[in-house]
């Protein structure tokens, strides 16, 4: 396909990535909406955290775009990253879907895995209805409006109902010289009384110029249902990473959501938790380690609007070098959410006098019969720690990164994805020593690390051992 000419983000782009997928008219119209808010709105709305808003801003002029599919080889593009024990994966190169496969027990049962354009032209009344409905709604934050509106790749995954799923479906992306910005618009759905468990990779190749991914993820978990949704992102330096993720669930629903955030010069993620129905339950594990001059701007959010609704989610990460964190987040429990559960808590370690962090909880409450709490520390590597171990014959560097991965163990041994569990481990004891490691397959790891450890630690009744507001 012959290339067409870069551009900046304007309304003409927009007609033009549309024209260049096929789209019908309604998905043009919701991307020139969106792209009316995406000009009217300020990058940070909430007045709590205007003041953090330039030093973690997104210089999206930087970046130029063009409509159309890079054309992608994929037995050399994929060279080096992947066994070829591989199922049930998706594989994008770039901005384009390279291959995709299902077992054929999976395809048999209904269960989908594809691109979102591939499911417009087979379902196009089911994506009207999930774009109708977004969680990540463009009137609520800039970038989030800014992907709804230039999205030019996406993923469809849905579980019909009753069908379980024990193993991960998986997508893979990987960067190798982007000629224009990755950004995506995700839905992911699991139908009543079905079990899924996804996992999304993201890695660079090459990079040699700087680059953007950008994406929103619409996760619904429908009555009776259990996701548990892992994501990995191993992007390099020259890359700038945006993410708004919703997650609704429903009546009786279950779902986790757990992130390892690595890569990247920039990152900002914002998730948020609908506990839309009765009994719904919903958890989040956010871990991160930044070194250099990365910064990473997190915001996490739990609203509870139905009652006997349980949410927790949890940020720890580690900060060397320049690097620069900042966690927001918010708790709200409507009138109606009684008997609501919430838990919100962030906890950094700075391991240089130059590193920075921030950690900003709230809470907003309607309801007296509930339970909520927040919590956020920063702190520094324990000195009694480090002198307990030196004086049991450890050197001190080795004392230190002791510590250091032993910091992240109350939530990575959460985690309820054993191949994210255990490859976070992987991949944190790499990035301490200086190494870019990515996922590996489980004999990989086995022959790497040793004995695996599937068993996930249990949970804690958190709200009555601590809570602010009952």
């Amino acid at each position: 396909m012959p290339q067409a000419s870069l551009t900046s983000f304007d309304e003409g782009l927009v007609g033009s990535i549309s024209a260049s997928l096929g789209e019908p008219s309604w998905l043009t119209d919701a991307r020139l909406e969106a792209f009316g808010q995406f000009v009217a709105l300020p990058p940070e709305k909430n007045p709590l955290y205007t003041k953090y808003a330039k030093t973690f801003d997104i210089a999206l002029d930087r970046f130029k775009a063009a409509a159309g599919r890079s054309e992608i080889d994929f037995r050399s593009f994929f060279t080096g990253y992947l066994t070829g024990n591989e199922s049930d994966i998706l594989l994008q190169g770039n901005e384009t879907q390279v291959h995709a496969e299902l077992s054929r027990d999976l395809s048999s049962k209904g269960v989908e895995l594809t691109s979102l354009h591939d499911a417009l032209g087979q379902d196009e009344e089911a994506v009207r209805e999930l774009v109708r409905g977004r969680l990540v709604k463009s009137e609520t934050d800039k970038y989030a409006a800014f992907v709804n509106a230039f999205f030019n790749c996406g993923t469809f995954v849905r579980v019909p109902r009753g069908v379980v799923l024990d193993k991960p479906l998986r997508k893979m992306l990987l960067l190798d010289s982007p000629r224009t910005p990755v950004i995506e618009q995700n839905f992911i759905v699991a139908e009543e009384e079905a079990r899924l468990v996804y996992l999304e990779e993201q890695y660079s190749k090459g990079v040699p110029s700087p680059a953007l991914v950008a994406s929103t993820t619409e996760i619904l978990a429908r009555p009776n249902s259990h996701i548990d949704f892992s994501s990995i992102q191993l992007l390099d330096d020259q890359t700038t990473h945006l993410s708004n993720r919703g997650l609704g669930v429903s009546n009786d629903a279950r779902a986790t959501m757990s992130s390892l955030s690595l890569g990247a010069s920039v990152s900002r993620s914002r998730t948020n938790f609908y506990l839309n129905g009765r009994g719904s339950f919903a958890e989040g594990f956010e871990i991160f380690f930044t070194d250099g001059e990365q910064r990473y701007d997190y915001e996490t959010n739990l609203v509870h609007n139905s009652p006997d609704s349980t949410g927790s989610t949890q940020a720890r990460g580690v900060l060397k070098g320049k690097s620069q964190s900042i966690f927001k987040g918010m708790i709200k429990i409507v009138k109606e959410a009684k008997n609501s559960r919430s838990y919100l808590a962030d906890h950094v370690m700075i391991l240089e006098r130059t590193a920075k962090s921030d950690g900003i909880p709230s809470l907003e409450i309607d309801n007296n019969e509930v339970k909520a709490t927040h919590s956020a520390s920063v702190v520094q590597v324990d000195e009694e720690q480090l002198f307990y171990l030196t004086a049991r014959g450890l050197p001190p560097d080795e004392a230190k990164r002791m510590v250091v991965l032993g910091f992240f163990e109350p939530v990575l041994s959460r985690v309820p994805i054993e191949q994210t569990r255990e490859g976070a481990r992987f991949m944190i004891e790499g990035k301490w020593e200086g190494e870019k490691r990515r996922l590996v397959d489980r004999e990989t790891l086995l022959a790497a690390t040793g004995e695996l450890t599937p068993e996930v630690k249990e949970s804690e009744d958190i709200f009555e051992r601590h809570y602010k507001y009952r």
